[in-house]
């Protein structure tokens, strides 16, 4: 019944390869001495050693060197060595009987004692020690368990017992095993650095009750079935590749729980498992719960925490009244301080169980705070395509997240309500972002993503709220405050038509991001200044309330339209559709934009605008585009609000501009009374005004008539604009602000402008088609009774009239060739970069105070008319028979690299110059009537023919030419020859 092994004895089954084994046992086994059962290598090929009994001491004389002992007693505690240990006889720890086979000793209240000095001075000699209990195992002092080593701690577990951890247990890398046909509780540290912590129980595992409590390792921890962990102000260390928390999955049932408490630190990787056996039927695994008490969380740089549960299975079924689901509950406020690069993720696949009442599968009712830069993510997955099962309910009143850190909710599969919020929620997610939302999964029996039985305010930083694939339905008002970039989603997954509908108004004083495929808004809707809207819908966005824009907003509908009431703007507002024949565009009020822009666009084919009141621009932008725009009553187009007219100032214009492929006019259309009014391509198309080539017969438009307008304009970008109609200028000219009536009365630009009839104005028309063609029918009239006209084009085609008798005209062709009919002006200038100048036969081009040409070369066959007159070019100049180039009061300037003479030239004085050659033709003139003629060939030959004249009656006649061969007629008062051959 009793073995001793007495100080200074030594059993020895050492042996040179292999140790030996060495059992010593009974009911009461005191361990005094030594055990030795070494081999050649301890660590690899020693032997084993087993110390045990019902009552087993050990005490901190022992040394026992074996690679693997064994201590197995029934009730084991380990604790430091005390003065009194020595002194213990056997009647202290037997204190009843006498011994004999009626009356044998029995042990008192006090437990079976190991020192942890012996456990310890072992582990720095061997591999692995194995403590044994049938009852309960106690570490009430601290362990090292070495470097490499390995202490196994096992408790059967009889009788209610397990394992309890009161020390703390330390190593550099060796590992700790716990199994318990019981219960482990853990109150101290276990710090193994990247050694493996395996603990496997029959009932729950607990890390609880200590301060500061720290355990760090690497393994795995397994609680009973249908039991689970509690956590209670801990840290978890998982080392390399992580701690990982696992619940046995049982045949009878899986409804387990869990509870985490206080603060809770995770470093390294932490993973939480409530993984419930999917093959058993629903109502062995519905049940149980995860009950989160934790003030904060703490996860360091670099560290993960995952908590997962998941009890979904291959069957359904009816929810009993009044009984749980085995999700978690968040029961009061907690922070999670998640490091930036760090997650906590939450996962919840569920089961499918019809709802009943307040069913849920997570309850948030404290508040939610995250900070320090990482991400905390809480999904909820329910698939199913057959029924519909609970979701999240939130009480809580507010989710704040700050210092660059994320919160991210979201729900999939078929829930009945994924997230029921049933406080005003407020989500203020300053410097960080916040995702509420339902997403797409296995979901056909989903009946709605969002219900907010209250308010929602976006209180800051970036927010995205509402539903992939469900509706959403907010029964208050929203708010948008400032700093805020929020997201309100309506189902956009595909072309799913569920709703975002907002019973209340909503406020915006941020910016706000609204998009989906369709949303209603029953009451108003209001951009505060300096707020953004960006409305961005697949079929419809829809306020029944008034319209106040004061921000600036973006609503723009992918493949349908949009209803509006009455709509104010005072900043920016864009609306731009595609209407089709079940979501069309109607506005059903009044438009007033009393500053800033407002663009409305129809982008669908063959599709219409429907305007049904009246429109009053006092000042900004005012944009109305679509293949069809649709007046539905009569209504009146001013620029004026409420008999407030607008200023001069640049901050009070108001502007308009209609955007179309082709405009028809059934009669002249009138556009009045704007600072800015343009006509311009929809959609980078050509633009054509008036009666297009499509083969209809008559014009569709008499005129189109800008009137009081400032600055006016058509254009095209980079395609063509053709003008069919004309287009009158009328009473703006009266301005004589900044440069008066050289400012532009009329702008056109495009790729290539094609001008069919005539355009008339009282101050300067600019046509530009830089990249392209300007071409004016012959008949056809530009004309400006005070400013300029200026054409630009890459090649120009002028065949009908420029006039501008008071200003001066300018036609540029910046890289190919210009033609040119009659021209009348002030000035003019003509200019072919890089082509070809010509001017038509019996044209006239006529400057009153002067004509300037420049071009690569020249061919004139018309009138060239002017005080004075320069005409040059790059290279060959040809003056047809019958042309004039004649300065009435001035110099007659004539500059080529080669140039032929056929026409008449001339002047007060006359210069004519070629680089190169220089040749008058027969029945050619050049004539100074009071001053010099100069002819210069200087690098080549001049030749006058035989009945060509060149005279200057009143002054020099200079001939300057390498070679000079002058057969036709020359005087002058003064006649200088310089050639270096002259004939």
């Amino acid at each position: 019944k009793k073995t001793t092994l007495q100080k200074g004895s030594t059993i020895n089954v050492s042996g040179k390869e292999k140790g030996g084994r060495a059992i010593v046992w009974g009911d009461i086994a005191l361990i005094n001495g030594n055990i030795n059962a070494q081999g050649s290598d301890i660590a690899e090929t020693g032997g084993f050693v087993e110390t045990s009994g019902h009552r087993l001491s050990i005490d901190n004389n022992a040394i026992v060197k074996t690679k693997e002992w064994l201590l197995d007693p029934d009730n084991v505690t380990i604790e430091a060595p005390s003065s009194s240990r020595a002194n213990l006889g056997l009647d202290d720890e037997f204190p009843s009987g006498v011994g004999t086979s009626d009356n044998p000793k029995k042990n008192g209240d006090r437990i079976t004692t190991l020192t942890n000095e012996t456990i310890t001075t072992f582990l720095q000699h061997a591999k692995v020690m194995n403590i044994t209990a049938k009852r309960k195992l106690t570490v009430n002092s601290s362990i090292n368990i070495g470097s490499g080593s390995h202490l196994i701690l096992w408790s059967e577990g009889q009788y209610n017992g397990g394992v309890q951890i009161d020390g703390d247990i330390t190593s550099n890398d060796g590992n700790l095993t716990i199994n318990s046909g019981g219960w482990v509780d853990v109150h101290k540290n276990i710090t193994l650095g990247t050694g493996f912590l395996n603990i496997t129980s029959n009932d729950s595992v607990a890390f609880e009750k200590g301060t500061s409590q720290n355990i760090k390792a690497r393994g795995t921890v397994t609680a009973g079935k249908n039991k689970g962990f509690r956590f209670d102000n801990v840290t978890l260390n998982g080392t390399q590749e992580g701690l990982t928390f696992n619940i046995k999955k049982g045949m009878d049932s899986n409804n387990f729980t869990s509870h985490f408490k206080g603060n809770l630190s995770i470093e390294g990787i932490v993973n939480v498992n409530h993984l419930a056996n999917n093959s058993l039927s629903w109502y062995k695994r519905y049940s149980g719960r995860v009950h989160w008490n934790v003030t904060t969380l703490n996860v360091a740089k670099n560290s993960k925490f995952n908590l997962s549960i998941d009890t979904s299975g291959i069957s359904s079924g009816n929810n009993p009244n009044n009984k749980g689901l085995n999700g978690i509950s968040f029961n009061n406020d907690t922070t999670f301080n998640i490091a930036k690069g760090s997650k906590a993720n939450f996962s919840i696949k569920t089961s499918i169980i019809t709802p009943k009442n307040n069913s849920n599968y997570a309850l948030f009712n404290g508040n939610i705070s995250v900070l320090g830069g990482g991400e905390v993510n809480f999904s909820v997955n329910s698939p199913s395509n057959n029924y519909k099962t609970s979701g999240v309910i939130i009480n809580s009143q507010y989710f704040n997240v700050s210092g660059g850190s994320s919160l991210n909710i979201n729900s999939q599969g078929s829930t009945s309500t994924a997230f029921l919020i049933k406080s005003d929620l407020t989500l203020n997610a300053t410097q960080g972002n916040i995702t509420l939302k339902q997403i797409e999964g296995t979901d056909s029996k989903i009946e709605q993503g969002i219900k907010a039985e209250k308010n929602i305010t976006f209180a800051g930083g970036n927010i995205t709220f509402g539903s992939q694939k469900a509706p959403t339905e907010i029964k208050g008002n929203v708010t948008v405050n400032k700093n805020t970039n929020a997201t309100l989603r309506g189902a956009n997954f595909h072309n799913n038509k569920s709703a975002l509908n907002i019973t209340g108004s909503v406020i915006n004083r941020g910016n706000l991001t609204t998009d989906g495929s369709i949303i209603n808004i029953n009451g108003n809707l209001i951009i505060e200044e300096a707020a953004r809207l960006q409305a961005i819908t697949n079929f419809t966005f829809n306020v029944s309330g008034n319209f106040n824009n004061k921000g600036d907003s973006n609503i723009s509908i992918a493949k349908g339209g949009a209803h509006f009431n009455n709509i104010e703007n005072t900043q920016n507002l864009s609306i731009s559709t595609n209407s089709s024949s079940n979501y069309r565009t109607v506005i059903g009020g009044n438009i007033t934009n009393k500053k800033g822009s407002l663009n409305i666009t129809n982008n669908g084919r063959d599709t219409e605008i429907q305007i049904g009141g009246n429109i009053s621009q006092k000042e900004g932008n005012l944009t109305i585009s679509s293949d069809k725009i649709n007046i539905t009553k009569q209504i009146t187009i001013k620029k004026d609000v409420n008999g407030e007219s607008s200023d001069s100032s640049t901050e009070s214009q108001a502007n308009l501009t209609i955007k179309t492929k082709e405009l028809k006019l059934v009669n002249d259309l009138n556009i009045s009374g704007f600072d800015k009014a343009e006509i311009t391509a929809k959609n980078g198309s050509d633009l054509t005004i008036g009666n297009s080539n499509d083969g209809n017969s008559g014009a569709e438009a008499k005129a189109v008539t800008f009137n009081n307008v400032k600055d006016s304009k058509i254009s095209a970008g980079d395609h063509n604009v053709t003008l069919n109609s004309k287009v009158e200028i009328s009473n703006g000219g009266s301005s004589t602000e900044n440069n008066g009536d050289n400012n532009t009365g009329l702008a056109i630009n495009a790729k290539n402008v094609t001008v069919n009839n005539n355009i008339t104005s009282n101050k300067t028309v600019n046509i530009s088609a830089a990249a392209g063609n300007v071409t004016t029918k012959e008949g056809t009239t530009i004309n400006t009774t005070k400013g300029n006209v200026e054409v630009t084009a890459k090649t120009g085609r002028i065949n009908g009239n420029i006039e501008a008798t008071k200003g001066a005209v300018t036609v540029t062709a910046n890289s190919g060739a210009l033609n040119v009919a009659n021209i009348t002006s002030k000035t003019a200038t003509l200019t072919a970069e890089s082509g070809k100048l010509t001017t038509q036969a019996g044209s006239t081009i006529n400057g009153t105070e002067s004509v300037t040409t420049s071009s690569q070369s020249g061919d004139i066959e018309g009138t060239i008319s002017g005080n004075t007159v320069s005409v040059k070019t790059t290279s060959d100049l040809i003056t047809q028979s019958g042309s004039k180039i004649e300065a009435k009061s001035g110099e007659a300037n004539v500059t080529s690299a080669t140039g032929t003479i056929g026409g008449t030239i001339s002047g007060n004085t006359v210069s004519v110059k070629a680089t190169s050659d220089l040749i008058t033709q027969s029945g050619s003139k050049i004539e100074a009537t009071s001053g010099a003629a100069t002819l210069t060939a200087t690098g080549g030959t001049l030749t006058t023919a035989a009945g060509s004249s060149i005279s200057a009656a009143s002054g020099t006649l200079v001939i300057n030419a390498k070679d000079a061969k002058l057969n036709g007629a020359a005087s002058g008062n003064h006649t200088v020859v310089n050639a270096t051959n002259a004939s």
